[in-house]
């Protein structure tokens, strides 16, 4: 059996980003760094997903190492002696930050030019190729990223993935899941990748839960489960209770409450008491005997009358108020009713 390949990446960033001019420094090959005016620098458009914020604090940084890792840039496709940025958009943003607060009076920048190229062709496109230049920036080399920056960039590279796992799977050079290729891809486990996706699936509130640390990765994939609605329900009551969104806490919430399908029959249709129970406690009273339902073909009072399509109308009804409360059963009983009243129409016909 064949094993993943986790570098697969970072031996395709070696191979698609050529390096344009360089020298060689005790025999080996050295990228030319080139000062460059950051106003030349143009922002990659495929980069706008990533946050922006704490710029101040990677400016205080520079001023007091005075080090800039180099900016990697491309040839400007349009424009003619600019160049857009492949890696160090927040090194950009950093240095016209200094310019524009006086801490420097210098606007240039180190960078390294390199040309995209394609190794799988075919198979991605160029435009995909460079998507994997600024994902993974630096040859692999992984920056520090919100947890919805990561759920968000997981989602952005994972169709490219997908198409770069399809064929190495059919060529036989890798095995398994697509999930086990992909964590591996990413140098992560399973697990971790599972946690990961489903930050993306949460919603605002719930996502800046995660965001100013009130709620962990694992609590967050417990609460992805839920509808958008759900999840800000749930945080709402869990607050108001003056309780940390925990797994446990979360799991309370999404346990339903088992609440009497008659009770929700009544809000279903706005109804005080259903006839139904009003009958049970005539009867309770009466101390009758059980009585027995009337054959279908038996005469029905005209305030007692329900068509078949009337009925099943309140069925649907009750099939929506019961599937938000998760009750999957008694939908499915709801369901079976409605089919065997329609079978019942075909059958009268």
């Amino acid at each position: 059996m064949k094993k993943q390949n986790p570098g697969l990446i970072a031996k395709l960033l070696n191979k698609n980003s050529q390096p344009i001019g360089q020298g060689v420094h005790n025999g080996h090959p050295v990228e030319e760094i080139i000062l460059r005016d950051v106003h030349d620098l143009v922002p990659n458009p495929k980069n706008a997903f990533y946050s922006t914020d704490n710029i101040e604090e990677l400016a205080a940084m520079i001023d007091l190492t005075q080090r800039i890792e180099p900016l990697i840039v491309k040839p400007h496709p349009d424009e003619e002696g600019k160049f857009m940025i492949l890696s160090g958009h927040r090194r950009r943003l950093a240095q016209l930050y200094r310019l524009e607060h006086g801490t420097t009076n210098d606007p240039r920048v180190p960078t390294i030019v390199r040309e995209v190229v394609n190794p799988l062709e075919g198979v991605i496109t160029l435009h995909e190729m460079e998507i994997l230049n600024i994902v993974f920036p630096n040859k692999g080399s992984r920056r520090n990223l919100s947890p919805t920056e990561e759920a968000a960039e997981i989602l952005y590279i994972k169709p490219i993935i997908r198409k770069i796992y399809d064929q190495q799977k059919a060529s036989g050079e890798v095995t398994g899941k697509f999930r086990t290729f992909f964590a591996s891809v990413l140098g992560i486990s399973e697990t971790t990748l599972q946690r990961k996706e489903s930050i993306g699936k949460l919603s605002d509130a719930a996502k800046e839960a995660v965001e100013d640390g009130r709620m962990t990765a694992t609590a967050a994939a417990e609460l992805s489960s839920l509808s958008a609605d759900a999840q800000d329900d749930a945080l709402a009551v869990i607050d108001e209770e003056g309780m940390r969104p925990t797994v446990q806490a979360i799991k309370d919430q999404k346990r339903p409450q088992e609440q009497p399908v008659e009770t929700i029959l009544e809000e279903v249709e706005g109804q005080e008491r259903l006839p139904i129970a009003e009958k049970q406690d005539k009867d309770s009273v009466e101390d009758s005997t059980e009585t027995v339902p009337p054959p279908l073909n038996s005469t029905i009072s005209s305030s007692d009358h329900m068509t078949n399509e009337e009925a099943s109308e309140i069925l649907v009804k009750l099939k929506i108020e019961l599937g938000k409360k998760d009750r999957h059963r008694e939908v499915i009983a709801l369901t079976m009713a409605q089919n065997a009243l329609c079978s019942l129409d075909d059958w009268m016909i």
